[in-house]
């Protein structure tokens, strides 16, 4: 599975348009946040650290079961 995770680059301070672009690393947990609302959304260990940092508010992470 994706992780949802999504950065910015470009915009402000930086040359080149501002671009949005999804992560492409496969997800590990299933991280409940609240960011306004809340939201369940597989996240890879580097988004997911990655929200800690910001302080965004985690309410709960599920490990995914690998299988294979």
């Amino acid at each position: 599975m994706r992780c949802e995770g999504w950065r910015r680059t470009g915009g402000a301070f930086t040359l080149g348009q501002v671009e949005w672009k999804q992560c492409e690393k496969e997800a590990i947990v299933m991280l409940k946040v609240k960011q306004g609302k809340e939201e369940t959304l597989p996240a890879c260990l580097e988004c997911w650290n990655e929200c800690k940092e910001k302080k965004i508010e985690i309410l709960g992470a599920e490990p995914l079961i690998v299988e294979g």
